[in-house]
């Protein structure tokens, strides 16, 4: 698919009903890659990430999971795993998964990002613990069409110039 960036955005919305279509390797690779190319403060770049694929392994996480049973369906989860000593984590962890939901939506792979029990979720990943479990996301096709504009807000109500509360007139 030829999706812009401006498309994507416009258009991308968190998924959690997948077809039982296999995302290929190189889809999944690319959807790493963009999370490996997102910017970090002062480029550490100390993020780890850890690909969930397989069915068993998915249902594990599914069942970490108080309102993300449904990533067991998934075909995929991306762990972000940051160093919490490092002050912009959280920022590069929402950078990191911005790039992948964006490179996935371009593809026609559809994204959520869910919750889990840490403590749980840390034991299954087998996560070090000089790593924070960040931010999870799931990902598939689609199962059905569902390309469309997204409701939001006007612009006027939610954007300010130069003080809160001061209308913004950029038309």
């Amino acid at each position: 698919m030829d999706t812009s960036v401006t498309d994507a955005i416009e258009t991308r919305i968190e998924l959690r009903d997948y077809a039982d279509d296999a995302v290929d390797d190189e889809t999944k690779r690319a959807i790493l890659e963009a999370g490996r190319l997102a910017p970090s403060g002062k480029n550490t770049q100390h993020w780890r990430f850890v690909l969930i694929d397989r069915t068993d392994d998915l249902e594990a996480l599914a069942d970490c999971s108080p309102t993300g049973g449904w990533v067991a369906d998934a075909d995929f989860a991306i762990a972000i795993c940051t160093d919490p000593d490092y002050g912009y984590n959280e920022i590069d962890a929402g950078r990191a998964a911005t790039h992948m939901q964006l490179v996935a939506w371009e593809r026609d792979v559809g994204s959520c990002m869910f919750t889990v029990d840490q403590a749980r979720a840390r034991e299954f990943l087998e996560l070090p613990d000089e790593y924070d479990l960040t931010a999870l996301l799931g990902f598939g096709y689609p199962d059905r069409e569902i390309r469309g504009r997204k409701d939001r807000k006007p612009l006027a109500e939610i954007a300010f110039r130069g003080r809160f509360g001061e209308e913004i007139d950029l038309e």
